[in-house]
């Protein structure tokens, strides 16, 4: 089975993560690889940056077959390639810097990394 890294719509209680239902959730998980950047309102995009010294938080699966056609076909034909982030783990990266910023990026700044909420938990602060 393939190891696969999510940052968004595909983290548990999230809009997409239905698709990954058959897979094994291993647990939260920080990539080892820094070098990215994070932006996003209704669903996340993380780039490359060579000059970032941050990271991602997010989940990492062991996934099927089936869940990952399934993923693929929904992440790559939003435009997104896969790609390896870490040692045998792979990840939806978006291949374009998005020059936007959002509110919906946690920036740990003790820690390095960035990790996105969808705008539902924001609730909290309204």
């Amino acid at each position: 089975m393939k190891k696969l890294f999510v940052y968004g719509t595909l983290k548990k209680g999230y809009a997409l993560n239905h698709v990954l239902s058959k897979s094994k959730k291993i647990g939260d998980y920080i990539t080892k690889q820094k070098g990215f950047e994070m932006t996003g309102f209704w669903f996340p995009y993380v780039w490359e940056n060579e000059n970032s010294d941050f990271r991602i938080k997010g989940e990492l699966y062991e996934v099927n077959q089936e869940d990952f056609r399934t993923a693929n076909r929904i992440e790559l034909s939003a435009g997104y390639k896969l790609k390896e982030i870490d040692k045998d783990i792979v990840a939806y990266i978006y291949p374009k810097e998005k020059d936007v910023k959002s509110l919906n990026v946690i920036t740990n700044n003790k820690d390095k990394y960035y990790e996105w909420r969808h705008t539902s938990d924001m609730r909290q602060w309204t």
